[in-house]
């Protein structure tokens, strides 16, 4: 009797050992990024760090509370539309980038100490180095890395369904993934009645006296403006978000039909365009077709490019094809900040944030229009007097 009593008691405790064994395992499971590499995640991720600003961007779009730090802080522009939550939240930097490398995995070691970390989230362009990278401060950390590309706009329906599986939150990134995807279809099909009638324009990110700074034609920065017009900047010469650099000259010769100017704090860069005597030769600011990017949380266009580039293109199709693109863009810009950011517009703030974005009332227009430009051929002649002066006392 004893005997049969001692087994049932280790049949026992081996079904319990195997009870636990198997809900531990249950409470795992593998995860393969886009790097190819396989990575052991809990069933539930609530706890997430992003690598960057990239990630820290996309991230935010696909559930806000899954934050335990931020990969750098938010400004005080930023901050009215950002979950006050997030502005407390500690920063451990970013991992790739344009930057060295900011992320310490001794900081990440300690931040994990205090906050159990279930994944940090890279997003952005795959490199020939990444997998062993990750490998490399996973090891080091003893915190799981996750890799998901989101480069182009044709990988963003693709990586949020990716995101959602990775996150534990699949019903959102298939919420995301289905508006990108239809918002992709309908420019392809409006952009397919443009045809060959693209608005020429050009993407000013700077501007210091004679010297200009423009987004060239193909940069990664460009996508969305070699889309949806022909981008009259020259192919891009660095990867550099500010572009390359041109002359005034050089400008007055390409007279776009459309500028499209980087925001600046107090519309600096708009304004000077708009006041200098060069800049108002110029076909497009006679038209009035020189608009300033919005800009928050993130600007419209870029910096750095991201799921806001969307917007740029609601925005910049209404704009230059209103017949084909033909949609309230006061609703649109609500709809996606409703639905990316978790934030409700008021018509206040989107009068402030597209302040220079939309078209001037007629009377404006005419008003700017009937102020004497200086002529194209005066504006040329003064340039190439100024350089032969500068080459001259050059000689002297």
């Amino acid at each position: 009797m004893k005997t049969v009593i001692k087994t049932l008691m280790v049949l026992v405790l081996l079904s319990g050992t195997a009870v636990a064994f198997c809900s531990a395992a249950e409470e795992t499971r593998t995860f393969v990024d886009d790097v190819g590499r396989e990575i052991t995640l809990p069933v539930k991720i609530d706890a997430v760090s992003p690598s960057g600003p990239l990630a820290q961007i996309v991230l935010y779009s696909l559930d806000q509370d899954l934050f335990v730090s931020v990969s750098s802080a938010f400004t005080d522009a930023q901050a009215k539309y950002i979950d006050p939550r997030l502005l407390t939240l500690p920063v451990t930097g970013q991992f790739y980038g344009s930057k060295a490398s900011t992320m310490n995995p001794e900081s990440i070691m300690e931040l994990d100490k205090q906050l159990n970390i279930d994944v940090v989230l890279d997003i952005g362009e795959a490199k020939q180095t990444m997998k062993a990278d990750l490998d490399d401060i996973q090891s080091k950390t003893g915190v799981a890395f996750a890799f998901v590309t989101q480069n182009k706009l044709a990988d963003i329906p693709g990586s949020y369904v990716k995101l959602g599986e990775l996150l534990s939150r699949p019903e959102r990134g298939q919420e995301l993934s289905d508006y990108v995807s239809a918002l992709l279809a309908e420019f392809d099909a409006g952009m397919k009645e443009v045809g060959e009638n693209k608005k020429s324009l050009i993407y000013v990110t700077v501007i210091d006296g004679n010297s200009v700074s423009m987004i060239g034609n193909g940069s990664y920065h460009a996508e969305v403006i070699d889309y949806v017009g022909d981008n009259l900047a020259q192919p891009a010469a660095t990867g550099s978000g500010t572009g390359d650099e041109y002359t005034m000259e050089d400008i007055i010769q390409l007279n776009p039909d459309y500028i499209i100017v980087e925001y600046a704090d107090g519309h600096a860069k708009y304004n000077a365009i708009m006041t200098d005597p060069m800049w108002r030769s110029l076909s497009a600011v006679k038209s009035g077709n020189v608009y300033e990017a919005p800009n928050g949380p993130y600007n419209w266009m870029g910096g750095p490019p991201s799921i806001q580039r969307l917007l740029s293109m609601i925005w910049l199709g209404n704009l230059m094809y209103p017949d084909v693109f033909d949609y309230n863009i006061d609703e649109r810009v609500k709809e996606f900040y409703s639905l990316f950011f978790k934030y409700d517009l008021t018509d206040a703030e989107l009068d402030d944030l597209m302040v220079y974005a939309k078209p001037a009332p007629a009377s404006a227009s005419a008003q700017a229009t009937t102020q004497a430009p200086a002529p194209l051929f005066g504006v040329l002649a003064g340039l190439a007097a100024a350089t032969a002066v500068a080459g001259w006392g050059r000689n002297r």
